[in-house]
C-alpha cells in the first residue's frame, strides 16, 4: 500500500476560521472574486489537510477571498500574529545586505 503524500503546510484553515467561514462559504467566495479560481469545498479541505497541492493562482485567490496576503497563508497563524511575526516577515522581505545590517542591529540592541 502506498503511503499518502503530504504537501506543504498552510494556514488556510486558521485564516478561514478566523474569518468565520465554512469550507463551502470560502469556495463560494472563490467563485465570485474577479479572476478567482473555481475550487470545490472538498478540494479546499484537502489542501488544508495537506492531501492536495495548491497552485500559485489558487493560493492567490484564497488570499484575496480571505482578505490577507499569500505570505500570511503560508507563514502566519492569524491568532499568533504579532510583533515577532511581523518583524520576521519584514526581515525576510529585505535584500540580503539590508537583512544582515538589521540583524546586526537587533543583536546589538539585545546585548546592551
Amino acid at each position: 500500500m502506498r503511503k499518502p503524500q503530504h504537501y506543504r503546510r498552510t494556514f488556510i484553515r486558521e485564516w478561514r476560521l478566523k474569518r468565520g467561514l465554512s469550507l463551502r462559504q470560502l469556495a463560494s467566495r472563490l467563485e465570485h472574486e474577479p479572476g478567482g479560481k473555481t475550487l470545490s469545498h472538498a478540494s479546499i479541505g484537502r489542501i488544508e489537510n495537506r492531501q492536495q497541492a495548491y497552485t500559485q493562482p489558487i493560493i492567490e485567490a484564497v488570499a484575496v477571498a480571505l482578505g490577507c496576503e499569500v505570505a500570511d497563508l503560508l507563514y502566519v497563524h492569524p491568532d499568533k500574529a504579532g510583533d515577532v511575526i511581523d518583524l520576521t516577515a519584514r526581515l525576510k522581505a529585505l535584500p540580503a545586505d539590508k537583512r544582515s545590517q538589521a540583524l546586526d542591529y537587533l543583536r546589538f540592541l539585545t546585548t546592551h
